[in-house]
């Protein structure tokens, strides 16, 4: 898969994970739910450690 859509991918996977923390900031109840955003961004940025290692490997 190339990197452009890999980061794309990533680039979705945020913005939903960033909406689901606005809905839980709007529904206090929802806040153990919190812990999906959390997984979904901690995901996203080991994907990016992992893609920016190997362009630094190819360089």
């Amino acid at each position: 898969m190339p990197i452009d859509s890999e980061r794309q991918g990533d680039i979705l996977l945020m913005l939903f994970a960033v909406q689901f923390t606005l809905l839980i900031l709007l529904v206090p109840w929802l806040w153990p739910l919190l812990l999906f955003p959390v997984l979904l961004t901690l995901h996203v940025m080991k994907s990016e450690y992992h893609r920016r290692l190997t362009e630094e490997e190819l360089q």
